[in-house]
């Protein structure tokens, strides 16, 4: 079935037309559930169950997700999906699973992860009850995970139905027991993060020349927590809690693992290849700040895989009281590269610090921001060479 229509105007013909097609196909393929199919709009992404009258709504005024070119939640099988595309229509081909650990064996993974690269390679080859032919110990952990994350079930009730799928299988299957279990398979395939020590006074953090210190040098406090009130007990090392903690997930392995993706790479030079320019306010790309940065540092402009980014940050009380003054405090960077239906999604939007403590970081935001800014000042000055699967 030809599916260039998911990438003309809403208001042609063609994608009318393109619509009700899709609409009868999922009609025909899809179980419905209380007579509700998923909605591939942009704006309900597949997460929720709408009528037909409400799709056919949604699609002429949102718009349908344009990577969406298998139809798997409307009754299209992997295996069989229909791979007549247009040429400029990236399809996914290969084996995923192969393709993801040949990623991290680039990224030097396994020469600084043996063990756990020869782990993850051993399950994606085991299958995951002997006479299984369809997943592997990996490929179903993954799959699974992933509809965890895209439904946000809770871990509980995650591990309640890995369980009734364990006792459901042949007796000889490799199914993880519960959500700690799946997350130790999945814990090469995820990107570090860097758990930094922090004054409780937001005088510091304990990194670089400070990594050994105990005591501030600017208020003097103690690096960790008194154990039980009393400053006086001694305890180990392992034992010993820090005051306030900094979760930094470090930014360059990110964008490397975007590249890596030959779609994500080229979406992130859609505003040099892709975009309309006839003057009017489409993408930041149009803006005046965007051209004067151009006009400033012209080697920096000349390159459209260069990223232009957008930093936000808020606080926000994770326990849900207004009784607690515990807060987090979130930095997110946006990636304006990207086509303006996906620099604001939550899959583009990258998480890179998190400030937790018992109050807010304030006008000392810029000592905690000092991870970040490293790694910025870095691909600034010096780049950081990566592997382009778009080209």
């Amino acid at each position: 079935m030809d599916r260039s229509w998911m990438n003309a105007s809403r208001i042609t013909e063609e994608y009318e037309n393109g619509v009700e097609e899709f609409l009868q196909f999922a009609q025909s393929k899809a179980q419905p559930m209380w007579g509700k199919f998923f909605c591939p709009c942009v704006k309900c992404g597949n997460g929720r169950r709408q009528t037909i009258d409400d799709i056919r709504t949604h699609l002429i005024c949102e718009g349908i997700i344009r990577s969406y070119t298998k139809w798997i939640w409307h009754g299209e099988s992997l295996d069989t999906a229909d791979m007549s595309q247009p040429d400029d229509v990236t399809t996914d081909s290969g084996n995923p699973i192969e393709e993801m650990i040949r990623d991290l064996g680039q990224e030097g993974f396994e020469e600084a992860h043996a063990a756990l690269y020869d782990n993850i390679e051993v399950d994606s080859k085991m299958p995951l009850y002997s006479t299984c032919i369809s997943f592997t110990k990996l490929s179903a952990v993954l799959a699974l995970v992933n509809l965890k994350a895209r439904f946000g079930w809770s871990d509980k009730s995650f591990s309640e139905l890995l369980m009734l799928l364990k006792n459901m299988l042949p007796a000889d299957n490799v199914l993880p027991k519960n959500h700690y279990q799946a997350k130790k398979i999945l814990c090469p395939v995820g990107m570090q993060y860097e758990k930094i020590h922090a004054c409780c006074n937001d005088c510091i953090l304990y990194r670089d020349e400070f990594a050994e210190l105990d005591y501030c040098p600017v208020c003097g406090v103690s690096r960790y927590r008194p154990t039980n009130g009393d400053s006086t007990v001694l305890v180990s090392d392992a034992d010993r809690r820090p005051a306030k903690v900094c979760w930094y997930l470090p930014i360059i392995s990110r964008f490397k693992r975007l590249f890596a993706n030959g779609e994500d790479a080229k979406n992130l030079i859609w505003h040099a290849n892709t975009r309309k320019s006839d003057g009017l306010m489409r993408h930041p790309a149009d803006s005046p700040q965007w051209k004067a940065i151009d006009r400033l540092y012209p080697e920096f402009g000349a390159e459209p895989r260069n990223l232009r980014l957008g930093l936000a940050t808020d606080g926000m009380n994770s326990f849900g009281t207004l009784t607690t003054n515990h807060s987090s405090w979130p930095v997110l960077l946006f990636i304006y590269n990207l086509p303006p239906w996906l620099c604001m999604k939550r899959k583009y939007v990258m998480l890179s610090m998190m400030i937790a403590g018992p109050r807010q970081p304030g006008n000392d935001i810029d000592v905690y921001l000092r991870p970040l800014i490293d790694d910025l000042q870095k691909l600034w000055d010096e780049g950081v060479d990566v592997w382009d699967a778009n080209l």
